[in-house]
């Protein structure tokens, strides 16, 4: 334990001591615990309908679209896509049809990744990009890759697609590396290594102007065989459809806030600088940085609703693995919690809003995503307080179930004419239990947030520190960067190659 971290413990200690030591000599416990039972019912409004109020809102704002399948494109583009794919690939009908095709790379940052589910995404990205517009960053924390059978499976999945090894264990560098290595490409696609692209996916172009340097997409959760069964899949898949109703309400008014970080489409250019000034590299809150890293480029993102990326989400709430609690606590939370301080900085400037309607929407958006941390933090007296009454549950219980509402007229008036994105009733149905147990989960997240950071936590080195350092890891300055990005998983292949054939020499 660090000096720091033994600090944090004995401050968080003595507060304890000193509210138990106070409240025995005074009793300010019990009468706080009284008052705020007098305010139960105005409480427990406050706590349960906030969100579902704020999706009223959102719901009187946004307007789905109806489906607009991709255009078909000239003849000449399909005769280049012809000439540059083998008979194979024609077969299974990789043929892309934008007439932007090879301006886009397909950036895939990886770390222990799940064979059977890259190759998923590797086969939905066919249709879209050539093999050599695919590229898998490998990261870790190690100068070399510990294991070079990740690069060969790639290999024989194609000879073409791109694997490069970067020695910052950091999802955010990896994507900065792909950007850097794909120098030819004007635009950047990347998603998390278990994200597939819909069928009807087509590089987002049309979208971007000389404001919006990037493209959202909506998302739908699925289990590791594409399915939504009822319950956590379910749960979530609804979570993530109302998540891109709040976008496609920021889209005509303040643009997109955050894009989701398991999937966007960026200007390569604004890509790279947001990562190398702005974005930290920390794996906790990624898409929040990102759209606030955006702002202080004073640009803009645009929303998608067309497409929808498919994500794999955890299906159980504690199982093995990546579970739900897991997920959610460690990370998800903890980041909505640590952006507290920089949230209440961007409320206070423009943020590149160039309209009055602009700003009052994303102030106003600002202000809710502070007003539910507040509400963290007060469910933890509000428990301690009224946990105990029954009249507590009874309220409790009957006002749970507003969180049906905003899914239902979603279901039926924003995806009347859209189905194909239209939630499950037994899913809007038993929406409320996700809900309460997102709350208590939300709870615990903000507790760890408070003692990670109170306690010392070393955040990882933006990139503009590393260059300032003169970090070696930030192996793309190395020459030999510009003609190969994968110079180190080859210095590892030299080095297993020469082991072997130093044991082939002692054993003669």
């Amino acid at each position: 334990m660090t000096l720091k971290k033994g600090a944090a413990l004995a401050f968080v200690c003595s507060c304890i001591a000193a509210l138990v030591i106070s409240n025995w000599f005074t009793g300010w416990m019990g009468k706080a615990i009284a008052q705020t039972r007098s305010y139960m019912l105005p409480v427990l409004v406050i706590v349960l309908t906030l969100e579902p109020l704020m999706f009223l809102i959102i719901l009187s704002i946004a307007r789905v679209p109806p489906y607009n399948p991709p255009k078909t494109h000239s003849p000449s583009v399909v005769r280049e896509t012809v000439n540059e794919k083998n008979p194979s690939d024609l077969e299974r009908g990789v043929v892309a049809a934008v007439a932007e095709a090879w301006e886009t790379a397909f950036v895939i940052p990886c770390h222990n990744s799940d064979r059977e589910a890259l190759r998923k995404v590797i086969e939905s990205a066919y249709p879209h990009f050539r093999p050599q517009d695919i590229f898998i960053i490998d990261n870790g924390r190690s100068r070399h890759p510990q294991d070079l059978s990740f690069r060969h499976w790639l290999k024989k999945l194609h000879p073409d697609i791109v694997y490069i090894w970067s020695p910052i264990g950091s999802k955010n560098a990896a994507q900065l590396v792909g950007s850097l290595a794909a120098k030819n490409y004007k635009y950047i696609l990347t998603t998390d290594d278990d994200v597939s692209l819909p069928e009807n996916y087509r590089h987002p172009i049309h979208l971007m102007n000389g404001h919006l340097r990037a493209v959202a997409f909506p998302l739908a959760g699925t289990d590791a065989e594409g399915n939504i069964p009822l319950g956590m899949v379910s749960w979530q898949d609804c979570e993530y459809r109302m998540a891109g109703l709040v976008k496609l309400a920021e889209d005509p008014t303040c643009g997109v806030n955050f894009p989701h970080g398991a999937g966007w489409f960026v200007d390569r250019d604004i890509f790279v600088e947001l990562l190398s000034k702005y974005h930290p590299m920390d794996f906790i809150a990624e898409d929040a940085n990102a759209g606030f890293s955006i702002m202080r480029l004073g640009k803009g993102i645009a929303f998608d609703a067309q497409v929808t990326l498919a994500t794999e989400v955890p299906a159980t709430v504690l199982g093995p693995g990546l579970n739900w609690c897991k997920q959610r606590i460690k990370s998800w939370e903890m980041g909505r919690h640590s952006l507290i301080w920089k949230i209440m900085r961007h409320l206070f400037r423009m943020n590149g809003q160039r309209t009055i309607q602009g700003v009052l929407m994303q102030k106003g958006l600002f202000l809710y995503v502070l007003a539910c941390l507040v509400i963290d933090w007060v469910r933890i007296p509000v428990l301690v307080a009224l946990g105990a009454h029954k009249e507590y549950w009874i309220f409790f219980f009957s006002l749970a179930f507003v969180a049906c509402i905003p899914p239902l007229l979603y279901n039926y008036l924003s995806c009347w004419h859209r189905p194909d994105m239209r939630i499950g009733l037994a899913t809007i149905a038993t929406y409320p239990v996700y809900k309460q147990l997102y709350s208590f989960v939300s709870v615990f997240g903000a507790v760890r947030w408070a003692l990670f950071y109170i306690g010392g936590h070393v955040r990882a080195k933006p990139i503009r520190k590393m260059l300032k350092d003169g970090d070696e890891a930030c192996f793309w300055l190395d020459p030999r960067f510009e003609t190969n990005p994968a110079w180190l998983a080859d210095e590892k292949e030299k080095m297993v190659a020469d082991e072997l054939a130093m044991r082939d020499v002692g054993s003669t």
